[in-house]
């Protein structure tokens, strides 16, 4: 099939940027890392007005993140019920699965596909996957152990591509697993979009490791940050500097939702390609030159050296 009938122009990305402060939803004088009643309604309450806000709008995204940790467990059956209603792929980071004979707690997201979503029309349930987060960033393993009695953390040892059809192939990080490089060479010309839900406070490390990523891995990026912190962005590997940053939110404690438009068509036809994608409008790149590796691949071989031998 020819790619401009199979790809749409543009995905519809909705982003829901909820306000969890982590002190009160996973207090370390509790006995277990399970989110608190009063977080709990707090945030089905930031999420149902985000919907009914993006609704209101008249702007129903093809697909809608959440940040890592923000949606209670004892929503899940309610929100289902709420992403059918609105037909949008959601993702959603998930409040801890937790084993409690053994104290391991999981940090996991879900994808939300309405059955009915390609058909265009709401349905009452969803297929959900679920996937997990591989590591745990050391202030999270201090935060379970120091619960009484401690916890540990268990990781997700795989790492997921989901075909969206005519939107795109989309990988998924949760927080920490964003540092990880060989999951972004895993992912590297794999895909077109690049999730990653988090609960992160450094937001300027992230904000590089981002812009950087856009260009290494060559796709979409996006980082759906809780709003305790801030710091939601979305970039995009044009070739012009003004058009990277799609979309960028500072300011701590603070609930937004956004509905925004990432390339889907160009992107795939300017990594199949060698010959940069030149725009229509005028004759420019409309995408950065794909990096190292993408078509062609060296079999590179590491050459220890050792200097002070070479002086005898």
């Amino acid at each position: 099939m020819d790619i401009s009938n199979k790809y749409d122009e543009f995905i519809n990305l909705g982003l829901i940027q909820t306000t969890i402060d982590s002190k009160v939803a996973w207090p370390c004088t509790n006995s277990s890392p399970r989110m608190t009643d009063n977080q709990d309604s707090h945030v089905w309450l930031e999420i149902r007005k985000a919907f009914r806000s993006m609704q209101d709008a008249g702007m129903v995204p093809n697909v809608t993140l959440l940040p890592e940790l923000s949606l209670p467990r004892t929503r899940i059956r309610e929100f289902e019920s709420l992403v059918g209603a609105f037909n949008t792929i959601a993702i959603a980071g998930v409040d801890y699965q937790l084993n409690e004979t053994d104290k391991i707690a999981m940090n996991q997201g879900t994808v939300f596909v309405p059955r009915n979503f390609f058909k265009g029309h709401p349905s009452r349930y969803c297929t959900r996957i679920q996937f997990g987060k591989s590591y745990a960033s050391p202030g999270e393993k201090r935060a379970l152990q120091n619960l009484n009695p401690a916890w540990s953390f268990k990781g997700d040892g795989n790492v997921y591509v989901f075909d969206c059809e005519r939107f795109g192939r989309f990988g998924v990080s949760i927080c920490w697993d964003f540092m990880d490089i060989e999951r972004a060479m895993m992912y590297r010309g794999q895909l077109q979009h690049l999730f990653v839900l988090a609960y992160n406070r450094d937001l300027s490390m992230f904000r590089s490791l981002a812009e950087s990523l856009s260009r290494t891995v060559f796709c979409n990026v996006v980082i759906c940050n809780t709003g305790h912190y801030g710091g939601s962005l979305v970039v995009a590997p044009y070739y012009e500097a003004p058009k990277r940053t799609i979309y960028a939110h500072n300011g701590s404690r603070l609930f937004t939702s956004q509905v925004i438009q990432l390339p889907v068509r160009d992107l795939v036809i300017a990594q199949q390609k060698e010959v940069p994608l030149i725009s229509e409008k005028k004759e420019t790149k409309m995408f950065k030159d794909p990096p190292p590796g993408i078509f062609f691949r060296q079999n590179l071989q590491l050459q220890p050296i050792n200097i002070p031998e070479l002086s005898n």
